[in-house]
């Protein structure tokens, strides 16, 4: 589909913009008053802070590196999942941090620029706000700041083994347990555990493009921006950064501001950008929040409502589609006013069906003299240059991949009942249950796993649904002297089946894209297809019906 670059009137353009406003205000109110109905009706007078405080006998038993609980991975959701356990008493658990320090993504990806493209308020914990983000978006520092904090004030670092790096998952059918296999300083070590919850999250081991031939050839200085090497001197460099998604419209203006001779920016496809709204907090605005913790959270709320009314726009495709893009686009048509460079950065697929990318700094850069953007595709990276294929051949010193992650791979192998392998029921397409089980392999618990991301929104507000999700499973197998609990293939099926046809009219599926929400097949994995607040309420009890029980002693 080939989209028009030329922009409505003034006067229409400014009626989508009040139409726009309009449905995010009142998909606010209706929101925040049905947010106050619930908690009447639900957790008023101390009933959710009964619900919360529900303490449980757990057996501690850690004979043998045998324990109730492993977390694999310490960002965000490995963390949330320590938290959880925590506040329902058990004790018997660790986590386990392939790297020497916590904080996931947010600690590997340390390129110039990283930032959150949510705002600050909704991208962190519901029950540990922050009054002192510095920024309307937070930056990667504070954000693994902010983790940091999270980890000491919950008593979550004491579990942590760090620079141990999981290699395989296998369920002991006759211990009812799951053998982890580690390394650690070259050495291999087994623990033994009931439960492993996979915290390991969907952008955590850097992608790399496999259609480009003599990547091992480079002779010059090479990093991908989640494996950022700060020993780079950019000063009268030539540089190229490839890719033109999230981490490489963050890192591009900085790199231009840092005296290199030539920015080569080489993109297959643009990227839809909207203008990061961002501004610095007040110190005013930090003791207002610290003092009066409701206006924080009274934020937040009316942040998530109004990135809810996206949904009506990427999945039930309301007219309100139309007029953000067009308004979208006129914005693109402002910033860059050279026409052959305009075609270049104009997507030809429907807005949201990739990623939109946030920033004010992207089309300003591209259109610096010291940056020039390729849109041919690249052939060959040879010891000193990079070939396209149209045989242009362009001198570099420093190459800066920006290719993304690897969202349809699972990086560790994973063995379930009767030796059955995830990599292999995954080989076509990944699925789970609800995005947190998968059947034949009991007690294993994703977060943020298949159709349980966003493309709208805050991963946290998903991350915290799945959260209480266990936390029920294991109050239910606490309560009912339950050793094992695995999701039955019927459920399994209906579910995905249920997933995959409301997916198909979306924006992620039929926008006319190919992203990194889809697998090979154009089916989309990651993404989950409604209201969050409608997955919430899907994960608020466990559904043990759906689920094969095993008893202890069974």
């Amino acid at each position: 589909m080939t989209l028009s670059s030329k922009s409505p009137s003034a006067i229409r353009l400014l009626f989508y913009l009040i139409c726009s406003y309009f449905v995010s205000i009142v998909l606010i109110l209706i929101g925040l008053i049905s947010q106050s109905v619930y908690w009447l009706l639900f957790d008023s007078f101390g009933r959710h802070e009964k619900r919360t405080r529900r303490k449980l006998i757990w057996q501690n038993n850690q004979e043998n590196n045998e324990y109730n609980v492993i977390i694999v991975g310490t960002g965000f959701s490995g963390l949330g999942a320590a938290i959880k356990l925590n506040q329902i008493g058990m004790q018997n658990y660790i986590l386990l941090e392939r790297s020497a320090h916590l904080g996931g993504t947010w600690y590997a990806n340390q390129y110039p620029g990283c930032a959150c493209d949510v705002p600050s308020n909704l991208y962190s914990f519901s029950f540990e706000p922050n009054p002192n983000w510095s920024y309307y978006f937070g930056r990667q520092p504070e954000i693994y700041e902010y983790l940091n904090h999270c980890a000491d004030k919950y008593h979550v670092r004491q579990h942590i083994h760090f620079n141990t790096t999981v290699t395989q998952l296998k369920w002991l059918e006759d211990r009812q347990l799951w053998e982890v296999t580690t390394g650690s300083n070259n050495e291999e070590k087994v623990f033994y555990s009931r439960s492993v919850i996979l915290g390991t999250g969907p952008l955590s081991s850097a992608a790399y493009p496999t259609d480009i031939k003599g990547i091992d050839k480079f002779e010059g200085e090479m990093c991908h921006t989640a494996k950022w090497n700060k020993s780079f001197d950019f000063v009268n460099k030539r540089v190229a950064v490839i890719g033109t998604g999230a981490s490489a419209i963050q890192v591009v203006p900085e790199i231009q501001q840092m005296n290199v001779s030539q920015l080569l920016v080489f993109q297959r496809t643009p990227p839809w950008v909207v203008p990061r709204i961002d501004r610095r907090v007040t110190n005013f605005e930090k003791r207002l929040f610290a003092y009066f913790p409701i206006l924080q959270k009274l934020i937040r709320r009316c942040i998530y409502w109004s990135r809810e009314s996206y949904i009506l726009s990427f999945v039930y495709r309301w007219p309100i589609h139309y007029m953000i893009q067009q308004l979208v686009q006129h914005n693109l048509n402002g910033e860059v006013k050279d026409l052959e460079l305009r075609n270049k950065v104009t997507p030809t697929w429907t807005l949201g069906c990739k990623r939109v990318l946030v920033t004010s700094d992207w089309y300003p850069a591209l259109q610096k003299p010291n940056v020039k953007l390729i849109t041919n595709r690249i052939r060959e990276i040879k010891a000193h240059s990079i070939v396209t294929h149209d045989g242009d051949e362009y001198p570099v010193d420093i190459i800066i991949w920006s290719t993304g992650f690897e969202t349809q791979k699972f990086g560790i192998p994973i063995y379930g009942i009767n030796k059955c392998s995830l990599d292999e029921e995954w080989s076509e397409t990944m699925k789970a249950y609800r995005g947190v089980t998968i059947p034949n392999y009991p007690n294993l618990f994703l977060l943020l796993g298949p159709n349980s991301r966003l493309g709208h929104s805050s991963v946290i507000i998903m991350l915290e649904a799945q959260l209480k999700y266990l936390k029920e499973i294991f109050i239910y197998m606490n309560e009912n002297n339950v050793r094992s609990v695995s999701v039955k293939q019927s459920a399994y099926d209906k579910y995905n089946q249920w997933l995959q046809s409301k997916l198909k009219q979306t924006v992620w599926r039929s926008g006319g894209c190919q992203s990194w929400y889809q697998n090979a097949n154009g089916d989309v994995t990651t993404i989950w297809p409604d209201f969050t607040w409608i997955y919430r309420s899907l994960l608020r009890n466990f559904d043990y019906e759906n689920y094969i029980i095993q008893k202890e002693h069974q």
